[in-house]
């Protein structure tokens, strides 16, 4: 089987957030659908080298600050792709479409209702996840646990896992709606973990590893229209699992060793590199890890963070 094409993308974020994208021409592979501009890679060229020239050639632009995003395999009909996708936060210059294609800005919230290659979809949903992805301690004093989450909500936190599987049905789901309410006051999505059936108003479900293995159609159809499906995974068969069920992301632990889990050896970040490029869909590291370890989570290949103690706080 041949290499497949090297390919270069930007998900470009203008200061208001935003993000720019280009339309397709008719006459060209997959025309008329909108994409994250860039291009092939070149004989000698870095990826980042590759992407500077390409956002030049098609935009006018000059990309000032930029990281790896993800990267997507994908096999169309007639060839397969290598995306390696860049999210660029800072560029030199005015975007235009230096070759007549159409260019646009659009929010976050419309991306899902546009038309993209098929390759594209991962990199949708790794646009718009956030870096720091909160997964709430076992609920006890409601109130208590209400003001903690808040107060994680005003330093910024933007994706929520709302676990709490000590509560029984009546209990989880009242206090579901309760969470659902704040976060979406603060524009922040919530995960529900392990709800006890669908909840209207979580902008996703996340699957245990126990439920990944089960996987039966009673999990799988508990989500509602619209909603994100994520698994907890911890190993390259457990993603492997995870992508046949065709997840939106996943997280994958313990990267690091952990209080909670002291017996379980942790991967280390070579291997969850390793991990997170067999699969085509974003991954969260999860395990020992909090704030500060940002950037080595991006450096290997992970959408960003997650965590209970070192985003909740001591619980």
């Amino acid at each position: 089987m041949s290499e497949p094409l090297y390919v270069v993308a930007a998900v470009i974020r203008g200061s208001d957030g935003r993000i720019l994208l280009a339309q397709r021409p008719n006459n060209k592979h997959q025309g008329g659908k909108w994409e994250f501009p860039g291009g092939k890679l070149e004989a000698g060229e870095t990826p980042l080298q590759a992407l500077g020239r390409e956002l030049q050639e098609e935009l006018g632009i000059t990309p000032r600050q930029a990281r790896p995003l993800i990267k997507v395999r994908y096999a169309y009909p007639e060839r397969s792709v290598l995306l390696d996708v860049w999210e660029v936060t800072a560029f030199q210059g005015v975007p235009h479409g230096c070759e007549g294609q159409p260019v646009a800005w659009f929010s976050a919230a419309q991306l899902p209702s546009l038309e993209f290659p098929a390759a594209n979809a991962p990199i949708v949903t790794a646009a718009l996840l956030p870096d720091h992805y909160l997964i709430t301690p076992e609920p006890s004093n409601f109130p208590h646990f209400l003001s903690r989450l808040e107060n994680c909500l005003q330093a910024g936190v933007r994706l929520v896992q709302f676990r709490a599987k000590s509560l029984n049905a009546s209990v989880y789901l009242g206090l579901a709606q309760e969470v659902i309410e704040l976060t979406h006051a603060y524009q922040c999505k919530v995960m529900v973990n392990s709800p006890p059936l669908a909840i209207a108003g979580a902008d996703g479900v996340h699957l245990t590893s126990r439920q990944l293995q089960q996987a039966s159609a009673q999990i799988l159809e508990s989500r509602l229209p619209g909603q994100w499906l994520s698994a907890a995974c911890h190993n390259v068969e457990e993603l492997a699992r995870a992508a046949k069920l065709g997840v939106d992301f996943a997280l994958l632990a313990p990267v690091l060793p952990t209080r909670t889990h002291p017996g379980m050896p942790a991967l280390g970040w070579r291997a969850f590199q390793d991990s997170v490029d067999a699969v085509n869909f974003p991954v969260y590291a999860l395990g020992g890890l909090n704030a500060a370890d940002l950037a080595t989570a991006r450096q290997y290949g992970g959408q960003g963070i997650a965590a209970i103690r070192g985003l909740w706080g001591e619980v």
